[in-house]
């Protein structure tokens, strides 16, 4: 998408794990909470990211509910709008591990719009893996809002053909100076070169001596 991305904070994964009094282990399930702070009406169009073994990716959101006769917006529960959707073919092999993914409104099961919040939950089952998650978040506004884009100023449309009938009088062409800066350099190195290196004393012009000058010395 051409926009830049949305303004939003992302926070750290968060793994989850299961414990009890006699052990611990790893759940194979990691959170990411994002919210948007300063924004009036988050609206998502499409989230993209680069996978990092991470098997399945859900997504759930959280609405602001509009007010009622004159209270403050409250906060509604959580909806997942993305369920368990497959980034590798298999969990236990490489295929889909290290690939671009976006997730667009095709995959959202209802339009993100007016939210307060949002949770993406990664999951990895296979215990090959020592470490999953995802890279270089980015959430896009909705594709409807940019799909006509501001036009360009009349300057940038104008035709080659017409723009030609613009140029400025009196002034030279760029070319015919170049080629005669050069051929001016060329010149000055023969001279340099052919230059003769046999000394010209003080008083000396042409192998004379000037008169007027030594006699005032």
């Amino acid at each position: 998408m051409g926009d830049r991305p949305l303004h939003c904070s992302i926070k750290n994964p968060i793994l989850l794990t299961v414990e009890d009094q006699k052990n611990a282990f790893h759940s194979g399930c990691k959170v990411i909470d994002v919210t948007f702070p300063n924004v009036s009406s988050p609206e998502v169009g499409e989230i993209c990211f680069k996978n990092y073994y991470t098997a399945y990716v859900s997504i759930r959101v959280k609405f602001k509910a509009a007010p009622e006769n004159g209270a403050e917006s409250g906060e509604i529960k959580w909806k997942t709008c993305v369920r368990r959707m497959r980034l590798m073919p298999s969990p236990h092999k490489e295929s889909g591990s290290q690939d671009y993914f976006a997730i667009s409104k095709k995959q959202f099961s209802f339009d993100i719009s007016n939210i307060s919040a949002m949770r993406i939950i990664l999951q990895q089952p296979s215990p090959v893996w020592k470490e999953f998650r995802i890279e270089d978040l980015r959430l896009y506004r909705s594709s409807e809002m940019l799909s006509k884009p501001p036009p360009l100023p009349a300057w940038l449309t104008e035709d080659s053909a017409n723009s030609t009938k613009h140029k400025l009088e009196g002034i030279p062409n760029l070319e015919s100076i170049s080629s005669s800066l050069q051929e001016l350099w060329g010149l000055s190195e023969e001279m340099a070169i052919n230059q003769s290196k046999t000394e010209i004393g003080r008083y000396e012009v042409d192998g004379c001596y000037e008169v007027n000058l030594l006699a005032y010395t």
